[in-house]
């Protein structure tokens, strides 16, 4: 059995990979990512770090239980298109 470190860590690759997927479909449609991935990733992942504590949860385990965690992953139109997508990565693509 995993344990909260093991979980917190493949939730946040998961993330990376998610977004990186995204980005990858930005770019093929012609989109230019002008941040670096790494400033992109830092977004994201603070945006889940924050959905965490505005939810209540805090401390060992707190990030798999973020609700944004489940609107990144899984990449369905609403809320990712909308509110992630463009509030978060578009954030970053702007910079």
């Amino acid at each position: 059995m995993d344990g909260r470190p093991d979980v917190e860590i493949r939730a946040l690759r998961d993330v990376i990979d998610a977004v990186e997927a995204r980005l990858r479909s930005y770019e093929a449609n012609g989109g230019v990512v002008t941040a670096s991935r790494s400033e992109v990733y830092a977004t994201v992942i603070y945006a889940v770090i924050a959905s965490a504590g505005a939810s209540g949860h805090y401390g060992s385990g707190s990030l798999a239980r973020a609700p944004l965690l489940e609107d990144i992953l899984d990449g369905e139109g609403e809320p990712w298109e909308t509110a992630i997508y463009s509030a978060v990565v578009e954030r970053a693509l702007t910079r």
